[in-house]
């Protein structure tokens, strides 16, 4: 038997059921801090299970299904950019091992976390130093936590294609900061970290660099090319007439939107939402027929708010 196996046999022998903890993106300049928890049972072990930092992504990942078959549980818990901007790296770090650690309190006696002391889990909890290169049960919370996480900005590089976040995983590359230089940051980008504090001091107000630095024109350039990515023609930008203005008219596929773009830098899009009134759905309508009749479109026509938040950015039809 391995040593990373005798540590947690003795652990168990001395606390009893115990889950490892590991935690993986503290260091990104973008994406979200990701942690798991896994109960391994008594006597499963694998010679192989090691810290994922030492793994290549295809071992983790032959790892990661080793570990989804033998083990008696498994959680997750995440952390968004957006989170850790506002509420800074330690609390980042203590909330996401709460979270993944939550499914399992009735499940373990204790929880043994990689790293040093974190206070305020509110659960029983042992910390160990390299725990993830000495405990078998941190290694695999460290694969699951690491392939979990890497999977997340995967998704992340096909929303946001220009950072090559399938490649860098979101940490700050030389590539990845020319990125970032030549188009500004993206939702998923940590403000509050360097260089992105000092490169973009309004924060989020700067999404894209190059243009003022005002919420509305941050959060409608955000909006244009989201659209734009998912296959939409810009017909119109902040088009404007007796009855008001529209913030962006797109095509595809022979429809035309009429787009009403909001901004929520809290990233509570209901707050955003509600800013478009019935009074202002009226004017958007009234400028959309104004629009037609000049344009002479005949086609099929719908209305559309694009929420822009820090986290992200949401789509919500209304008439």
């Amino acid at each position: 038997m391995g040593s990373l196996f005798d540590l947690d046999l003795s652990y168990r022998s001395d606390y009893g059921t115990f889950a490892g903890v590991d935690e993986a993106g503290r260091g990104p300049l973008a994406g979200p801090l990701v942690a798991s928890a896994v109960i391994l049972p008594d006597h499963f072990n694998n010679d192989a299970l090691n810290d994922s930092k030492k793994l290549s992504d295809k071992k983790r990942r032959i790892l990661l299904e080793v570990i989804k078959e033998n083990a008696l549980h498994i959680s997750t818990g995440t952390v968004t950019a957006s989170e850790i901007d506002r509420n800074r790296m330690s609390w980042a770090v203590r909330t996401v091992f709460k979270r993944a650690m939550k499914p399992l309190l009735q499940a373990a006696d204790f929880f043994l976390i990689d790293g040093n002391s974190v206070s305020g889990l509110e659960a029983p909890a042992r910390f160990l130093v390299k725990g993830d290169s000495r405990s078998l049960s941190i290694a695999a919370a460290s694969i699951v936590a690491k392939v979990t996480r890497d999977d997340i900005m995967l998704k992340e590089h096909e929303s946001y294609p220009q950072y090559s976040f399938h490649n860098n995983k979101g940490y700050g590359t030389a590539a990845h900061i020319r990125a970032i230089e030549s188009h500004g940051p993206s939702p998923s980008h940590r403000m509050s970290f360097e260089p992105l504090k000092s490169m973009f001091p309004t924060g989020q107000l700067d999404l894209f660099s190059g243009k003022p630095n005002l919420p509305g024109r941050a959060a409608e350039n955000s909006a244009s090319r989201f659209l734009q990515r998912q296959g939409y023609r810009i017909l119109e930008e902040n088009w404007r007439c007796s009855a008001g203005e529209i913030d962006l008219i797109v095509e595809r596929e022979g429809s035309v939107k009429f787009v009403e773009v909001k901004s929520s830098f809290s990233g509570l899009e209901e707050t955003a939402l509600r800013r478009i009134d019935i009074g202002k759905r009226k004017r958007i309508r009234e400028a959309a027929v104004i629009w037609l009749a000049e344009s002479g479109f005949s086609g099929t026509v719908s209305f559309l708010a694009v929420i822009v938040t820090p986290g992200g950015i949401e789509t919500i039809p209304f008439n």
